[in-house]
């Protein structure tokens, strides 16, 4: 598996410097509309190294991503999407997919080599993975499970583009029978969410609001007020 730190870069591709996480928070809308200004290689690659970094389960990554950015295979997409308009007009297209099966066949790999980088107890592991596995395997619903992970990941995609200047569509619009049919998806994987990346076409987005904590956060348990 991959080291850290890898290089990416450290600017917005016109050198300005990244947007803070709560700028990014603050000002991120789904974006309707895309020019058809590309999205740099250097940009895309830290984009997809960093949201690859995301948590999941076991540190497991049951999660495979297709990137979509030619012209004709990104009307495919928007053909098995409604003929969303933003799926043919942004460069980019990620396609997330939350695999339920194919993650067993590398659980030697992420246990044995977590252990051997002090992520767990090196004479241990085979233990450790087998009662995952057995824990995992018991759950009547894998494909919550995959879409849990695969979207915190393809969420932290969205972040990281925003950071680096760039506009996002998430999109779970589409018929996933026939986005598997298009792009040679094994029936295996739970096509989760689409992320559509690029420079947003004007006007921007308004900010639609959010509710305030007192309706949605609590204290303790459900129904105790979070503040008086």
């Amino acid at each position: 598996m991959q080291d850290k730190p890898f290089d990416v870069p450290e600017t917005q591709p016109d050198g300005t410097p990244l947007k803070p996480i709560t700028q990014v928070l603050l000002e991120r809308r789904a974006t309707n509309h895309f020019t058809d200004e590309a999205v740099p290689d250097e940009v895309l690659d830290a984009i997809l190294k960093l949201g690859a970094q995301a948590p999941s389960g076991y540190n497991l990554q049951p999660w495979r991503f297709v990137v979509v950015r030619d012209a004709e295979n990104r009307k495919r997409l928007q053909a098995a999407a409604f003929g969303q308009p933003k799926v043919a007009e942004a460069p980019v297209v990620i396609i997330a997919l939350g695999m339920k099966e194919e993650w067993q066949a590398r659980a030697d790999e992420v246990f044995k080599e977590g252990a051997e980088r002090g992520a767990g107890n090196p004479d241990a592991w085979q233990q450790a993975k087998d009662g995952a596995l057995q824990f995992l395997n018991g759950m009547q619903q894998m494909d919550v499970w995959v879409n849990r992970h695969t979207m915190i990941a393809l969420t932290t995609m969205m972040l990281v583009a925003e950071a680096y200047g760039f506009d996002t569509a998430p999109m779970e619009g589409f018929n996933p029978a026939a986005v598997k049919e298009a792009f040679d998806i094994p029936a295996e994987a739970e096509v989760v969410a689409l992320l559509a990346i690029g420079r947003g076409a004007s006007p921007e987005k308004a900010y639609p609001g959010r509710f305030p904590l007192e309706r949605i956060v609590y204290s303790e348990r459900y129904g105790e007020a979070w503040k008086e």
